[in-house]
């Protein structure tokens, strides 16, 4: 990364009273090339359902002109909701992106370093309103550990993190990251919004690293989800290797879709190394949230598999992966034995700079119940509880991405 220095230790002295020393330096990234069924944000190009009123002709009747007299037919009509399913399109289309962001740090005279990070585009989420801080960063740490506010990993997820091995342009919808409920997203195509917490942030996370362990507790906004990780990395002249622990407790919470999803846990764990030109990485993590078949809420287990591959041999750089699904009940069982995979190359054009080109297959997912129900009197009305059925797709990118 780029550094362009903005305020000198005597301006930063006046600015942060105490300070020893604090910088201000920005950092950017770019991209552009072509997508298959990638949107411009990276995500994918699915099925979508719409929702529209019609006029139905349900029939006829005989009735008598007012006017003439005569006997004439009444064409009888009545309105309904309908909704309409659109079935993803094979897309070929142009995409790219610039984002830009800051860095902040400094030191106290006593030693204590500060800083935050936050990307241009996230700045009013940055502010940390009534929903609190859900973009960038914010950061004290000093020889008693590090404590960190914001946008950042909860402690399961700082210790046990993804498998890797995807270098696409887009990100290709992301198939390939373990699904952390302490990240506040979702995982592949999760139309039932199982694993989007939107109160995970601001997350509060505390680190303690010793030698090769480190350990961290965390929490969400409301300050009523536990979160504790630790792992150990050992370093060897041709490489190193880290495994992970971490296990996450999480109250009911409703998502960004005003879905209900109970409380429950997730235990995770994980190793990633290093070997010469080699990498790779193995994460399993289960979830799990009370389920009654007869409540409204949404609940059942997760549990899924992550495999990720990488080799780098002078300029080149391929990666691939493997995500199974090994249980979904419940609500969830619409991603029971789904898998998904990628294969992706890089090629370092140098300074910042590299081709990227990547093909996978997403999840997909099975339909569950109805998409209407039918009235005492007749009518039917949409059923907020189904689930369409949505086939495994192909996607794929290519182009440079940049970083500066």
């Amino acid at each position: 990364m780029k550094k362009i220095l903005f305020a000198s230790t005597a301006l930063a002295g006046l600015a942060l009273g105490g300070a020893a020393s604090a910088e201000i330096a920005l950092f950017g990234d770019a991209r552009l090339g072509i997508g298959y069924n990638i949107l411009n944000d990276g995500s994918t190009n699915l099925e979508a359902t719409q929702s529209e009123t019609q006029t139905v002709v349900t029939g006829s009747q005989l009735v008598l002109d007012p006017d003439t007299g005569e006997p004439v037919n009444l064409v009888l009509e009545e309105s309904e909701t309908v909704d309409t399913l659109f079935e993803g399109t094979e897309d070929l289309r142009a995409v790219s992106r610039v984002r830009f962001g800051v860095t902040m740090t400094g030191e106290s005279d006593s030693g204590i370093t500060f800083g935050a990070t936050i990307r241009a585009d996230n700045s009013q989420n940055g502010q940390g309103g009534s929903a609190g801080q859900r973009a960038g960063d914010v950061f004290v740490s000093g020889a008693w550990g590090t404590l960190t506010f914001g946008d950042t990993n909860g402690a399961d997820e700082q210790h046990v993190g993804d498998a890797g091995g995807n270098l696409s342009l887009t990100g290709l919808g992301d198939f390939n990251e373990t699904p952390f409920i302490s990240n506040g997203g979702g995982f592949g195509d999760d139309a039932i919004q199982f694993a989007n917490n939107p109160e995970a942030r601001p997350t509060v996370r505390y680190d303690y690293n010793f030698g090769g362990f480190g350990v961290s507790v965390s929490t969400n906004r409301d300050l009523n989800d536990v979160g504790v990780g630790a792992s150990y990395t050992f370093e060897f002249a041709e490489g190193s290797v880290t495994g992970g622990v971490g296990y996450y407790d999480f109250t009911e919470f409703t998502s960004d879709a005003g879905v209900e999803v109970r409380g429950g846990e997730q235990w995770s764990v994980g190793g990633t190394g290093t070997f010469g030109g080699f990498s790779g990485g193995v994460v399993y993590t289960a979830a799990s949230a009370d389920y009654n078949s007869g409540a409204d809420r949404i609940g059942g287990d997760l549990d899924v598999l992550n495999v990720g591959l990488g080799y780098t041999f002078d300029a080149w750089s391929v990666a691939g992966w493997y995500a199974a699904i090994l249980t979904a009940n419940g609500p969830l069982d619409v991603f029971d034995d789904k898998d998904s995979y990628g294969a992706t190359v890089a090629y370092d054009l140098g300074g910042g700079a590299s081709v990227n080109f990547g093909v996978a297959q997403t999840y997909g997912r099975d339909s569950r119940g109805t998409p209407f129900l039918e009235n005492e009197d007749g009518t039917f009305s949409t059923n907020g509880n189904y689930i369409s059925e949505v086939d495994a797709t192909t996607v794929a990118d290519f182009g440079i991405k940049m970083a500066f």
